[in-house]
């Protein structure tokens, strides 16, 4: 119990200070194609090819880096994909929580984000990768802190099922609307799908790990 908590810590530490260089990077952004208002995402702007090529490996680089610290954490695969969500998790929420120190953003609790760029844009209220991202930390956690090794594997599938919906609310713009509309301020996030999605992957979760 105290080696794993001592783990996570560590893993915490890694994943804020993960999060600050993240939130650095998008302040630099910000200032180059927002000089006006950093505040504000919308209209879009557009980057540069060799701009959006960075962005995209630096994304991918992220993923890397959670992978390899997460692989290096621990050896029993259940706990290694814990850390991986724990550490996820923790980096997601600190993220926001400098940019909101560095640059007082977001102003709302609405306010609209690019999640991602891979493999798609990611457009959604900020709020909403946050509570996935709080989910991930805490479901993280118990896996760790209790010393899982297995989780039913039929459970998992319907959690997983609630992570497609979540990815498709993600995306929601790219698939249906019209491109035009990804340069004005967005609207119209597919909230109930969203809401199935996050109902699916506690319960599958939670009877994944009480069974």
């Amino acid at each position: 119990m105290r080696e794993n908590l001592k783990k996570v810590s560590l893993l915490g530490l890694f994943a804020i200070a993960m999060a600050y260089l993240e939130a650095a990077v998008v302040v630099y952004l910000r200032e180059l194609y927002y000089p006006d208002n950093i505040l504000s995402l919308f209209p879009l702007r557009t980057f540069t090819a060799m701009d959006l090529r960075i962005e995209i490996l630096r994304e991918f680089s992220t993923f890397v880096m959670l992978i390899l610290v997460s692989l290096f954490a621990f050896k029993q695969r259940t706990k290694r994909w814990a850390a991986f969500f724990f550490t996820w998790g923790v980096w997601d929420i600190f993220y926001y929580v400098w940019l909101k120190i560095l640059i007082g953003w977001p102003v709302h609790w609405a306010d609209w984000d690019i999640l991602f760029l891979i493999p798609v844009p990611w457009i959604a209220p900020f709020i909403t990768p946050v509570i996935v991202a709080f989910f991930f930390m805490i479901a993280g956690l118990l896996i760790i802190l209790k010393n899982v090794e297995k989780l039913r594997s039929e459970y998992l599938l319907l959690a997983l099922i609630g992570g497609i919906f979540i990815f498709v609310s993600f995306i929601w713009k790219i698939i249906f609307a019209d491109i035009d509309d990804l340069y004005i301020i967005p609207g119209g996030f597919p909230w109930p799908l969203y809401i199935a999605g996050i109902i699916l992957m506690i319960v599958g979760y939670t009877l994944a790990l009480i069974k």
